[in-house]
């Protein structure tokens, strides 16, 4: 039911006004994440599908249109190579130290958070399709999801109000790692030397107290050329339509499911041969500038679209089996990160970047790192973010499959 009549205020066929309408979206919400703390703590993925939530559900846009498509199917698949350039994984192993071991060994806390939610809500009939999404989210952030979707049957509706809930759990996790935080247990069982230091130089506030919010801090200011942004266009472009070829001769094959799903997709093909281009020309990929930036943007047009395309009824139907698969899920991440950290002599933000990095990705652990002051664990953060971004959607094939998820790929 539409506020301005039986149809949308902005046609399907209205293009040029639809993309205004995303981009504005997108530029709205990095500028409040930017300047405002309780925004900052939402970020800006949260706020671009709640506004396109928002603006559907009243009838300003439509569910769905041509726009919204096209942005699924090139802006999204260029987003992701470009957020990849840097994903060196010579330097990911060298420089991440205890860091990288802690990682996995959250990685297998969200493994195990899934079995134990698979146990206790397996009497619902979508229980084996959000946990195939989640085993890939909170292994590789939310860009595992969008290859889970490519890869398996997954009903309608129920990956668009999963990110919806998802993006406000990660939120919800930094909130539980801050008390985790300021806990007595922490302070006495686990090493804590960037926490101690920033104590000691900025008496204990956050870089909130410095005047910009995390994501301001994250985000600051870089040089970008014109040549930079042809090479990343360039570069992209080609490695997504490299890979589509690939993925679509090796699906007319028909080739076994598991050989479908692993080398059939176009997102996972476009990721082995970014991470291999980044890793074998690792000083020219790293020397193109804004990559990061430029993928994010992507990212944020297409989750205007996922909330365009929300169905209020089946976001709150789906979305409170979420919420109680999450719940399971992050903590037991969690206390893998922090029993792992205990384990192996890790430090105590060595344990926060693993469980930030494993179910939000590098953004989420930069963030992280930023809003607790810890600035020489930003980098590393984002080494192990885009480790999960290269690995997440492999854990997510095997669940779907243990689970027995119907596959759209044999």
């Amino acid at each position: 039911m539409f506020i301005f009549g039986s149809a949308p205020l902005i046609g399907e066929d209205k293009t040029v006004l639809l993309w205004a309408v995303v981009l504005v979206v997108v530029a709205i919400s990095i500028v409040l994440e930017q300047r405002y703390k309780w925004a900052a703590s939402l970020g800006s993925v949260v706020l671009c599908i709640f506004i396109g939530l928002f603006l559907s559900n009243i009838g300003i846009i439509p569910y769905s249109s041509g726009v919204f498509s096209g942005i699924g199917n090139v802006v999204l698949l260029c987003a992701i190579p470009l957020m990849l350039f840097k994903a060196n994984i010579v330097k990911i192993l060298k420089d991440s130290g205890k860091l990288f071991l802690l990682f996995h060994i959250a990685a297998i806390g969200t493994v195990v958070g899934v079995l134990v939610a698979f146990i206790v809500f397996r009497v619902f009939g979508n229980t084996k399709y959000l946990l195939t999404i989640i085993s890939a989210a909170a292994v590789g952030g939310t860009v595992n999801c969008v290859a889970m979707g490519s890869i398996f049957d997954i009903p309608n509706g129920m990956l668009e109000s999963y990110l919806v809930v998802g993006n406000f759990s990660a939120a919800a996790m930094i909130l539980i790692l801050r008390l985790l935080h300021n806990s007595k247990w922490v302070r006495k069982n686990l090493k804590h030397p960037y926490t101690d230091k920033f104590e000691a130089a900025f008496n204990g506030k956050g870089n909130e107290g410095k005047g910009q919010t995390n994501a301001a801090a994250f985000w600051g200011g870089k040089e970008i050329g014109i040549k930079d942004i042809a090479l990343a266009l360039a570069l992209t472009f080609s490695i997504v339509g490299v890979s589509s070829l690939i993925a679509n001769w090796v699906v007319s094959l028909n080739p076994p499911a598991i050989i479908a799903q692993l080398f059939g997709s176009v997102y996972l093909i476009m990721t082995i041969i970014t991470v291999i281009l980044a890793t074998a020309f690792s000083k020219f990929m790293g020397n193109i500038r804004g990559t990061l930036e430029l993928g994010n943007i992507g990212m944020l047009a297409w989750f205007v679209t996922i909330g365009a395309s929300g169905n209020l009824v089946d976001i709150i139907k789906n979305g409170a089996l979420s919420l109680g698969l999450l719940a399971i899920v992050i903590p037991v991440n969690i206390l893998f990160a922090v029993i792992g950290a205990k384990l192996i002599k890790a430090t105590w933000e060595d344990a926060v970047n693993a469980t930030c990095a494993t179910v939000g990705g590098p953004p989420t652990a930069a963030a992280a790192s930023v809003t607790f002051g810890w600035d020489e664990m930003v980098v590393p953060g984002i080494l192990v973010g885009l480790w999960g971004y290269i690995i997440g959607s492999y854990f997510g094939i095997f669940a779907g499959n243990i689970m027995g998820v119907p596959s759209l790929l044999g």
